[in-house]
């Protein structure tokens, strides 16, 4: 049974960390910055250290360019990022419930907030994907510029 508020949140930021290891990790320099990263992570959540685990995500992230430099797939690379965007997610809120909850019953919320932003970032990692398996033909600057005015427009009409 976890015990101390922010585990959770903590252990998925660790995993997600693992994950941005094992799929970037295409190289010895990628690897590395990814192993980098995942101590940092470690790191910074015993500390409580905010800016670590913001270090901690550079180098994740460091080691996301390096592998899309040296000829990683466009899966590797979105997947990749997503376990980044994960980590430093995770490792945050861990920190900031220990914070404002200290030793009171978290588990709930965290499991409720790690399925949930991973429901979130693993679903936009599989629609991207997906869009970049289609041949969609070029579209016009016009055509363009029209589809992001009409998303602001409804982004504007449902704030409302």
């Amino acid at each position: 049974m976890i015990t101390r508020t922010g585990a959770v949140c903590g252990g998925a930021a660790l995993a997600a960390g693992v994950v941005t290891l094992f799929v970037a990790g295409i190289s010895a320099v990628s690897t590395a910055a990814a192993l980098v990263g995942v101590v940092l992570l470690a790191g910074g959540q015993l500390i409580q250290s905010g800016r670590l685990v913001d270090l901690a995500s550079a180098s994740l992230f460091l080691a996301l360019l390096v592998a899309a430099l040296q000829g990683a797939t466009t899966t590797t690379v979105l997947v990749a990022g997503g376990a980044t965007v994960l980590a430093w997610t995770f490792a945050h809120a861990a920190m900031d419930l220990y914070a404002d909850l200290g030793t009171a019953p978290g588990t709930p919320v965290e499991l409720t907030h790690v399925a949930g932003t991973t429901g979130l970032v693993g679903g936009s990692v599989v629609v991207t994907t997906l869009l970049f398996q289609l041949d969609v033909p070029a579209l016009s600057p016009l055509a363009l510029a029209s589809v992001v005015l009409g998303a602001i427009a409804l982004t504007a009409a449902l704030r409302r």
